[in-house]
């Protein structure tokens, strides 16, 4: 297993992967490249369609903005229409979970705002209906 690591780190740019493990049965890669978190031009789809696993890449959590502060971004990139009730944030993971009444405000037309939460705060949104 710790093979097929070595090979998905070997296919990607050099530098950009700071961390790389399995959680179950999927690869889960860490960087410390915002350029590359938030547009890894279809590198992460060819290691999928090679590998035949699931690949997710995260900020590694250097990257990542404070909690604190990362609140008050998405509190204020997120509308109030949208019923946000309490935004966790799971660390280890480099995840916020934003739980909304109206999720589909949460998330914007075709994810535009998850793009722009992505963007400000370097945190992997995940938005749940509460």
């Amino acid at each position: 297993m710790v093979d097929i690591l070595k090979e998905v780190v070997k296919l990607l740019p050099e530098g950009v992967i700071s961390e790389a493990g399995f959680e179950a049965a999927n690869i889960v890669l860490y960087t410390k490249d915002k350029d590359f978190f938030l547009d890894n031009k279809g590198e992460i789809r060819k290691l999928v369609e090679e590998f035949k696993k699931r690949v997710e890449l995260r900020p590694d959590p250097s990257i990542t903005m404070k909690p604190e502060d990362a609140e008050i971004k998405i509190r204020e990139i997120i509308p109030q229409e949208a019923g946000v009730q309490e935004i966790v944030f799971d660390e280890k993971r480099s995840r916020v979970i934003i739980h909304a009444e109206k999720p589909g405000l949460a998330i914007g037309k075709q994810g535009s705002l998850l793009k722009d939460v992505r963007k400000e705060v370097f945190w992997v949104p995940i938005i749940r209906r509460m």
